[in-house]
């Protein structure tokens, strides 16, 4: 049952069970009888979704026990960061996590839909889900990070978020709770008499260190009451995006030796990679296409997909070592001009199709692996650095959206089956 969860298809449940029965008749040399898919819900009631979470957090330790990780200054780069997710229509889904209205210009077409917040805690440069959480809509990102993703966190650990986030709290919680640092986007209005200047292109600071305290008598007492400091130092930088754009970023590195002016562009830059996860999961992974109705069978979904997300994190992470070892001694085709990793929509596949060898085979594990990282190494793609679009301005975008979806579900979007 976990692996046929964890292989998440986007095909009809039957189909999935019909084709797993022969699959593993096969592979067992033995025959067996299908399971209808009335058998199969009724089964999966009696498994904890907090089986996948255990499973996940397995594979995540397994890799930092095992792996050289890749690093920033030594730093272990994580971003946090949400999303909503839609739900099916169900009253117990309503229940466990909320609605929300959609509302347009058609009255007669205003809807109530579910939603669920999710959340990640994200290994920005090794794809590696650190911790993850579904809960309802109404919960902010911001009590999921300090409430579930901050107790992941150790010293050396460098968190980046967006602009969703900045607060004293989250400043506290991250440096003297748990002794890591951070970095975050900051708002126009956050702070605004230390960074109103630094949003000025031309303004002659661009990196200033100041001391903060706690802005409402509520937080000073909540502060009090988690036994962290009522001051704090802030370092705020400015940067100048290539389209003029000015973004102002809070930090708890103060020393410029360890992270210079010229580094914050890359380094928040970095941050982007939890945005093209969200996308892998939920397009190619089909996130929101659920196998099931009920709020257990929701979580079980969830779960299974950031445990199969890990599983390939850990399988590509040594053929990708592999490439840069490649480039770096020049022993690929000089043609080929940038460096090469694994095309995950192959990855993917090829880890869901080889999960019922990787659990049930009799067959030698090395030599399953050897298998799967051989299908993995002959489909690479170019890790083409620097890419970037221009964004369309409100007049473009209504031109083109007809077209841009078009040529998104046609040519872009990749379901991983």
């Amino acid at each position: 049952m976990i692996v046929l969860m964890t292989q998440k298809s986007v095909k009809s449940l039957q189909n999935i069970l019909n084709e797993a029965e022969v699959y593993l008749s096969n592979l067992l040399n033995t025959k067996l009888v299908t399971v209808t898919k009335g058998a199969y819900t009724q089964a999966r009631e009696k498994l904890n979704y907090t089986a996948f979470i255990e499973l996940c957090h397995d594979i995540r330790d397994q890799f930092y026990d095992q792996y050289e990780y890749a690093a920033y200054k030594d730093f272990r780069l994580l971003g946090i960061d949400g999303s909503l997710i839609t739900l099916p229509d169900e009253e117990g889904t309503r229940e466990a996590f909320g609605t929300v209205n959609v509302i347009n210009q058609h009255k007669d077409k205003n809807k109530q839909i579910v939603q669920a917040r999710v959340s990640l805690l994200y290994d920005l440069l090794n794809g590696v889900v650190i911790d993850a959480m579904i809960t309802d809509r109404k919960t902010h990102e911001i009590t999921i990070a300090k409430d579930e993703h901050f107790t992941a966190l150790k010293r050396g650990d460098l968190v980046i978020f967006d602009r969703s986030y900045p607060s004293y709290e989250i400043f506290a919680a991250i440096t003297h709770k748990h002794k890591a640092d951070y970095l975050i986007r900051v708002k126009k209005s956050t702070y605004k008499k230390y960074t109103e200047p630094l949003f000025d292109k031309n303004s002659k600071d661009k990196d200033i260190t100041v001391t903060i305290t706690p802005p409402t008598k509520t937080l000073r007492e909540e502060m009090i009451a988690q036994n962290l400091p009522l001051e704090l130092k802030v370092r705020f930088v400015q940067v100048i995006l290539p389209d003029g754009e000015v973004e102002v970023l809070a930090t708890s590195i103060l020393d410029h030796e360890v992270l210079k002016l010229t580094d914050f562009r890359e380094l928040y830059f970095k941050r982007w990679k939890i945005e093209t996860f969200y996308d892998i999961v939920k397009n190619r992974l089909s996130l929101e296409n659920f196998t099931g109705t009920t709020p257990l069978a929701i979580r079980q979904d969830f779960y299974a997909t950031m445990f199969i997300s890990n599983i390939e994190a850990l399988v590509s992470y040594d053929i990708n070592e592999e490439f840069k070892e490649e480039k770096n001694s020049k022993k690929i085709d000089r043609r080929k001009k940038y460096e090469q990793k694994v095309n995950k929509s192959v990855s993917f596949n090829t880890i869901k199709n080889h999960c019922f060898d990787l659990f049930f085979s009799d067959k030698d594990i090395d030599e399953i692996l050897e298998k799967i990282y051989q299908l993995l190494k002959t489909n690479k793609v170019a890790i083409r650095p620097d890419r970037q679009f221009k964004r369309p301005d409100a007049e473009e975008g209504k031109i083109t959206k007809g077209i841009k979806s078009a040529n998104y579900q046609r040519r872009q979007k990749k379901i991983v089956y």
